[in-house]
């Protein structure tokens, strides 16, 4: 039986504290596996790229990970989606069936746990999830300024992305 955290975001781009955070999180036996479940082009994000390119960023860091993994659940749904929505759709996943899940829990950060009651439909997933809340360290980089830094050409954002993303968006010219 397995405790399998879904860890949904834009991942725009996915980043080495993406990675570091839920490393952790498996390492100090929290979950057993995690799976990254980006959103959809749907989601109202300024400087959001398309989804096919973060999915495909989050399937270069995890392909030989054997406790990550990617479901691209969200980008599959053709419409706009709010958090009810896509919890449902993650509790009813085909992954959800195929796995020996003991154990769901939600990832997401302390800015957007504390805006919960805020979400359409607050009522219907507050209680009933398992969440782990991950508290955003003031001092890390922010994929904002991770955008800011590919914009501008600085180099030492190599720094901050696992090499196979970085190398992705310089390729398919992300970010400019």
């Amino acid at each position: 039986m397995e405790r399998v955290g879904f860890f949904g975001g834009c991942f725009n781009p996915p980043t080495n504290v993406h990675i570091n955070i839920v490393n952790n999180l498996i390492k100090q036996g929290k979950l057993d596996k995690v799976v990254f479940v980006p959103v959809n082009n749907y989601y109202k994000k300024e400087g959001l790229i398309e989804a096919k390119h973060r999915y495909n960023m989050l399937k270069l860091i995890t392909k030989n990970q054997k406790n990550l993994e990617v479901d691209d659940i969200e980008i599959k749904e053709n419409r706009e989606l709010f958090a009810v929505d896509a919890f449902k759709l993650i509790e009813n996943s085909p992954y959800q069936a195929k796995c020996c899940i003991e154990k769901t829990f939600m990832i997401m950060g302390s800015d957007n746990y504390n805006k919960m009651p805020k979400w359409k439909d607050y009522d219907k997933i507050k209680n009933r999830y398992n969440y782990i809340i991950i508290d955003r360290d003031e001092k890390e980089i922010s994929s904002t300024q991770i955008r800011k830094m590919i914009k501008n050409n600085d180099k030492k954002v190599i720094e901050y992305l696992p090499k196979e993303v970085y190398k992705y968006i310089i390729k398919n010219e992300l970010y400019k």
